[in-house]
């Protein structure tokens, strides 16, 4: 899986799982079976999801990544072509 999302974006995006799930489950009552409560603590995870697997499809989509130089030096770049050993 191609490694596109930085540190500082993958803490935004824990951030904005974490108020969506809060939203969900807590003012819409999704705790208490309100479906769109519920939908919306469900939608949360998605970029919980990215925040894990450091991947978000819609970068990959546009070839762009947020990360820094650390990163990239530690990853590499998500997008460069690797070069293929002649067997």
């Amino acid at each position: 899986m191609v490694k596109n999302v930085g540190m500082i974006d993958r803490i935004a995006r824990f951030l904005v799982a974490l108020f969506l799930a809060e939203i969900g489950l807590f003012r819409l009552n999704g705790l208490e079976g309100n479906v769109s409560g519920i939908v919306v603590a469900i939608i949360s995870l998605i970029p919980l999801y990215m925040v894990i697997t450091r991947s978000c499809f819609v970068f990959r989509w546009f070839r762009f990544h947020s990360l820094s130089n650390v990163e990239l030096l530690k990853f590499g770049d998500p997008y460069k072509k690797k070069d293929k050993k002649p067997t």
